[in-house]
């Protein structure tokens, strides 16, 4: 699809859901409610990009290993073309780089792994700590380095350019060989994309980016592709919610497809990496590589935006936290329960609830009147929401 005419369906998408010129026309279209079928056989990627300037070639569709317990699945999303693996320190509790490791052991230099490490930049870490965490990351992933090394979840880029001791860290990483190229993940792409502009410590940047939120920030990753710096798109889902909506679960219709699609007709994105945690996931996913955003995705997302506007917390959206009166990190204990009920990532999303500052969780919203639901512009019961997720989150 040419750059002018995905400008003109994004101009008729809003914040929740489709304009209502284009959704007009695709509810009346018989082609909105199905995709062509796949032709029969092993799907295989068909699209590759250059990551960045860093001169990675990379699948446009790549494998999050967030949900992962079977290394083999990543062994069969490599021999469907994929190249692109992104994991982290953190996940299933140091588990999952060791998972990555041993689904790619004897491919390593045809494929390229991402590994995040998480820590507040604001304060203090040893040089010497973040080399050992760096070095056991290596271990469990087989391998004598790393493509990527991103900082996880950083919320402010200036901190991090603050700290002597982790920029040390990381140059001293690359000299020995250990990293080639170094990034971060956020979800605060707002305020971090634009400091990218400015530092040449990212040389790739994991951002959230999906059909319901993702828009306003398009001028912003069109500005750091063009300085060079690869784009990753993470949570393209907006949610994953299509199992638990009407008429979202058919045969010959895969909203994951037609979400895939969406993010990879923005030419400004390298990459995106749905979590495969599954045969299945790999094979749904690479399905869509390289396939055109039209009418019939189009209308599986106009469906799933018109079922998920007042349930789906945007990640991305701060209105309500100035009017929570006990500073309750609602953006947070929302992706969490995310996370538990929509990705399956149960314990993880308990682990991450529980490395929550006390203060921060809704533990005095029982006797709050709710501020945070009248601020909210997509109207959330989000006080409901938030005492829900407390009570799955501590079980």
């Amino acid at each position: 699809m040419s750059r002018l005419r995905r400008r003109q369906f994004l101009s008729s998408l809003t914040s929740g859901a489709l304009g209502l010129g284009v959704a007009g026309r695709l509810r009346g279209d018989p082609a909105s409610v199905s995709q062509e079928p796949q032709a029969a056989g092993t799907p295989k990627i068909i699209k590759y990009n250059v990551l960045g300037k860093t001169g990675l070639k990379v699948s446009d569709v790549g494998c999050g290993a967030i949900s992962l317990f079977e290394p083999n699945v990543l062994r069969y999303a490599y021999e469907c073309g994929v190249t692109y693996f992104d994991t982290a320190e953190s996940y299933l509790r140091m588990k999952g780089e060791a998972y990555v490791g041993e689904g790619l052991k004897g491919v390593r230099d045809k494929v390229v792994i991402t590994t995040k490490h998480g820590f507040n930049p604001a304060q203090k870490i040893e040089k010497t700590v973040l080399i050992k965490r760096m070095e056991e990351s290596l271990k469990r992933l087989q391998s004598d380095y790393v493509d990527v090394a991103m900082v996880h979840g950083l919320g402010d880029l200036e901190a991090l350019m603050k700290n002597q001791e982790v920029l040390a860290a990381y140059d001293q990483l690359k000299k020995d060989g250990k990293v080639r190229f170094t990034g971060f993940s956020t979800h605060n792409a707002k305020l971090t994309l634009e400091q990218a502009l400015k530092s040449d410590f990212p040389q790739v940047i994991l951002f959230m980016y999906n059909h319901s939120e993702g828009q306003e920030i398009e001028p912003l990753v069109k500005a750091v592709r063009a300085k060079g710096i690869g784009t990753v798109a993470m949570k393209i889902f907006a949610g994953g919610m299509q199992k638990n909506l009407k008429n979202m679960v058919k045969p010959g219709s895969s909203y994951p497809q037609a979400a895939i699609r969406w993010v990879l007709s923005n030419p400004d994105l390298d990459t995106c990496i749905p979590t495969m945690s599954s045969y299945s996931h790999v094979e749904e996913y690479v399905a869509a590589s390289g396939q055109p955003l039209d009418r019939a995705a189009l209308g599986l997302i106009t469906r799933y935006q018109e079922q998920t506007r007042d349930s789906y917390c945007r990640v991305s959206c701060t209105a309500c936290l100035s009017a929570c009166p006990n500073r309750v990190a609602v953006n947070d204990v929302l992706r969490f329960a995310m996370y538990y009920e929509n990705y399956g990532q149960e314990r993880q999303a308990m682990d991450c609830y529980a490395e929550l500052p006390a203060e921060q969780k809704p533990t005095d919203c029982e006797t709050c009147a709710g501020p945070c639901e009248l601020a909210c512009p997509y109207g959330l019961k989000v006080k409901t929401r938030l005492l829900h997720s407390h009570d799955i989150l501590s079980a």
